[in-house]
């Protein structure tokens, strides 16, 4: 027997942990029409902060009625009653009447307020542990990098961990993440001179190291002066004082460190903000490590040091707690965690069945005279299939014109063979006939972004193809948007599969044979091109919405409409059948993220009465599927569009619909791991989930029988709006998952609705230069509301 270990633990004595408050009614800019909408939240927040920096209590938000409420506890008498939250003033007012927090009891109506108060216990003992640097309210960092032995390293690498609280399947929890960041091991000024600072980092997010403080700041810049020259007036202070003298003051310590020893009175002031805060504060330039982003070039030598497999992690994980969160109590009573991770149930969903063309099967399973395939050899056998004269692929419709378009320096040979091996390729996949016309586009000249999408389309016109799909091999010095670029340039009309020229030039050697150069496949890299023929002819067929395989029994709910929004672009993917109906549909977003609800009602009104009255099969059950956080205009739109189907006579009357939201990464770092008997832990096996609450699920999507370095991380799946089985849900996101058509002998995280949408939106919203694209100017020189539970109304 093997046994399903989730990174959270229990709270042993939570029926202990008790506690009276009382309620403090806050009067300021807290309107909710205030502003952008979101002013009186951060206001709010503001407010929060520095009651809990004053009062060195707890304070957590009560929104019960139209005026915001604060919880405090009941024996604490406030010794401030007002604050200024510029241009404003908030007022406090305490309440007489005492409320008990009982954080045994799940259905007192105070456990929110209860939730928020444990957290803050928790987290008081790490903010005076010297071991540590923040870099937010719940994340916190080991000031010894990992790699500190290393004398020659340019990036350090701090290992850390935050922590959340919740209930998990009854229980009270502290989930417990790891968390890895990178700065840069040179201190600022020994990397860059102030003009630097001031041209390439302004707004770059440094690590401040104010003595045994170290904490995150935004850069503003440099000032011009010397910490030694520039004075300013300290909060609550009575005079102004220079930086210089006021670090030496303030952060020397019990022992000063080496940096605030050594600090200079000559050296550059720098001005900062908190992040998420305007206030601009002073600081000494020397004091300061740049803070570096995971996707830096030079975080790739070290990032493997944040990947640990499910041993490691688990045994880091259970390190954090016995040497941090065993020391906090709540009140007077010391807070007891269990010191091993929990242990659940072990829950596995079945792999289904998924259908290739010419009706071909494939089951997963032991029963090898029925043709069963065991789950080891279960994606290896899909290429089979796909490539198998009785299979092919399940969804294989007449397609548009087909074109590949080659830049004129590419060896003109070279470009014939690739055009023939992949025509081949294709042709075994969709066992019909199949050839491209070819395009050449003029290169040579064509260096800046301009230029190069210019003679793209300009090759295209000359052609006469207006709409179609195709391949476009990328010039040799393609610039980095060219791509994404030509398709929001082309928009629906013509979609392409790219490859570049320098990696299909690599497969080939020439040889001198009278004169004359001949170009063949390298018989080492032989099999490479076999595999980079098929990833690049799989592609193509996707753009041309041909389906490899697809799930004959469906998923519980028949049809899902997956959501996402990147950079004021939407993207919705139509997914039913089994993935034998699936569409995308890309529209710009008045906003960033959000969407509003007359939008969401048009796109899914206008594309669900389309595909009905085109004869598709009514669904009997819809769920509207947004990645990450949803809202409720985005639920009201939706649920708008199917009753307006519903009176068209498009939809039954008795359709069941609801909305969820597909969480790639939570804040509580969710892993779930499976501890065989006798043995060390491993990752699960694809498919195994867990109920956390009744709104809440986790499913593992990666696992065995794959393997990949690093812990299998889960996807987590939250029931927002209508009356939906959360354990379905969960289900048909592991089997969509199954239909990782851009890999068919590997897996997807997520579902290939998302995927879809995640990969058009990668294209179409990206923050490529559309100016450079159309006037060619390159000054640089470089081409360079959680959405609650239950919204049922």
């Amino acid at each position: 027997m093997h046994a399903h270990i989730l990174n959270c633990f229990e709270i042993t004595n939570a029926s202990a942990l008790r506690m009276d408050y009382r309620l403090v009614a806050a009067d300021g800019p807290f309107d909710p029409e205030l502003g952008d909408g979101d002013l009186a939240d951060r206001n709010l927040q503001q407010l929060v902060k520095r009651i809990q920096f004053q009062e060195k209590i707890p304070v957590a938000i009560e929104r019960s009625g139209p005026q915001p409420l604060l919880a405090i506890p009941a024996d604490h008498t406030l010794t401030r009653l007002e604050y200024e939250l510029t241009p404003d003033v908030a007022t406090l007012a305490p309440r007489d009447d005492v409320g008990q927090l009982h954080l045994g009891d799940r259905n007192n109506t105070s456990d929110r307020i209860a939730l928020s108060f444990l957290s803050w216990y928790l987290r008081s003992p790490l903010f005076r542990d010297n071991r540590l640097w923040s870099s937010g309210a719940l994340t916190y960092f080991n000031k010894r990098p990992l790699n500190y032995h290393r004398d020659d390293r340019d990036i350090d690498v701090y290992r850390g961990f935050g922590f959340r609280l919740a209930r998990v399947d009854g229980r009270l929890c502290v989930w417990v993440r790891l968390a890895h960041r990178y700065v840069e091991a040179r201190w600022l000024l020994d990397s860059y001179d102030p003009q630097s600072v001031n041209q390439q980092l302004r707004m770059r997010h440094v690590l401040y190291h104010f003595g045994h403080q170290w904490f995150p700041v935004q850069l503003m810049g440099i000032t011009g002066r010397t910490i030694g020259e520039h004075t300013f007036v300290p909060e609550g202070g009575a005079g102004s004082i220079s930086i210089f003298d006021y670090t030496l003051r303030e952060a020397r310590g019990k022992k000063m460190p080496a940096w605030i020893e050594s600090l200079d009175a000559n050296t550059a002031a720098v001005l900062y903000r908190y992040p998420g805060n305007e206030k601009r504060r002073l600081g000494a330039a020397a004091l300061c490590k740049l803070l570096v982003p995971t996707e830096d070039p030079r975080v790739r030598g070290v990032h493997e040091l944040s990947i640990l497999d499910p041993a490691q992690r688990f045994r880091e994980t259970r390190g954090v707690v016995e040497a941090y969160l065993q020391r906090a109590a709540f009140g007077e009573t010391p807070i007891c965690l269990r010191p091993a991770p929990l242990q659940v149930e072990p829950k596995m969903f079945a792999i289904p069945a998924q259908e290739f063309g010419q009706g071909k099967l494939l089951r997963v399973g032991r029963d090898l005279a029925k043709g069963e395939v065991p789950l080891k050899d279960f994606a290896k056998k899909r290429m089979d299939l796909l490539l198998d004269p009785e299979g092919g692929f399940a969804v294989n419709t007449p397609l548009d014109a087909q074109c590949v378009i080659v830049p004129a320096r590419q060896e003109r040979k070279v470009a014939e063979d690739f055009q023939q091996r992949l025509e081949k390729t294709v042709c075994s996949l969709i066992k019909r006939a199949y050839s491209f016309t070819r395009v050449v586009y003029d290169d040579n000249s064509a260096r800046t972004l301009k230029q190069q999408v210019d003679a793209i389309t300009a090759a295209l016109s000359t052609a006469g193809i207006e709409s179609g799909r195709g391949v476009l091999m990328l010039p040799a010095r393609a610039q980095p948007d060219l791509h994404n670029l030509l398709k929001r340039k082309l928009g629906d009309r013509f979609q392409l599969q790219c490859v570049t020229a320098q990696k299909v030039r690599q497969f080939y050697e020439v040889r001198g044979q009278n004169g004359t150069a001949i170009y063949s496949v390298s018989g080492q890299l032989a099999s490479r091109y076999v595999s980079y023929l098929r990833n690049t002819a799989m592609g193509l067929l996707l753009v041309n919405r041909q389906w490899p395989w697809v799930l004959p029994d469906g998923t519980h709910y028949d049809m899902y409409i997956a959501i996402d929004v990147l950079y004021n672009t939407a993207a919705f993917t139509f997914f039913s059948q089994g993935g034998r109906q699936c569409f995308v549909r890309t529209v710009r977003s008045e906003q960033s993220e959000k969407l509003r609800r007359r939008q969401v009602r048009m796109v899914v009104y206008e594309n669900l009465r389309n595909e009905l009255k085109g004869g598709v099969a009514a669904p009997r059950s819809l769920v509207v599927a947004r990645d990450g956080r949803a809202y409720r205009s985005e639920w009201l739109g939706f649920r708008d569009a199917i009753e307006q189907l519903k009176g068209d006579g498009l939809l039954p009357a008795d359709v069941v619909y609801g909305m969820v939201e597909v969480h790639k990464s939570t804040a509580e770092g969710i892993r779930l791991v499976e501890e065989p008997q006798g043995g060390a832990l491993r990752n699960p096996r694809i498919g195994s989930w867990a109920v956390l609450n009744d709104k809440e699920g986790i499913v593992c999507t990666t696992g065995f029988p794959f393997r990949f370095r690093g812990t299998a991380d889960p996807l987590l799946v939250r029931v927002s709006a209508g009356e939906l089985k959360l354990p379905y849900v969960l289900e048909d996101a592991f089997r969509k998952s199954l239909l990782c058509w851009p890999k068919p002998d590997g897996f997807i995280r997520l579902g290939i609705d998302h995927k879809l949408c995640d990969d058009n939106l990668r294209a179409l919203a990206s923050e490529a230069d559309d100016d450079e694209a159309q006037f060619g100017e390159d000054e640089t020189g470089e081409a360079a509301e959680r959405h609650a539970a239950g919204w049922n109304a």
